[in-house]
């Protein structure tokens, strides 16, 4: 994956993450919970994010492997993808803690930031 299809895969997959947290923001202002079924909904969901976030972690190492950033390291890009993971299920179960859910759609957000930093430094 070429650098500027990384950076639109990076900006992608941050935009699916703000947008996981206002439906999980929606959902917990509402009184009761909107149920989602769970082979219609929340597994397709799931399961594209996956692959997207799966094909975007091995683009991105390997690009910080090859232009090796001073503040961004590959646990820290493993720690997103299992962290947006997280933000977009719980946008539909809405289950953790409101902070808990904050501080890991802005751990994501950050990171990714970053790596779009990064990349736009060297395009």
């Amino acid at each position: 994956m070429d650098n500027q299809t990384l950076l639109e895969h990076t900006q992608e997959l941050r935009i699916w993450i703000e947008e996981a947290y206002e439906q999980y923001q929606k959902g917990k202002a509402e009184e009761e919970y909107p149920t989602y079924d769970f082979y219609t909904d929340i597994q397709p969901a799931v399961v594209k994010f996956d692959k997207k976030m799966e094909a975007w972690l091995t683009a991105a190492i390997s690009f910080i492997h090859q232009a090796k950033p001073r503040y961004l390291h590959q646990e820290q890009l493993e720690a997103v993808q299992e962290n947006g993971k997280e933000v977009v299920l719980q946008s539909y179960f809405g289950k953790q803690h409101a902070p808990r859910v904050k501080n890991l759609v802005e751990s994501v957000i950050y990171t990714m930031n970053l790596l779009i930093e990064e990349i736009k430094k060297r395009s």
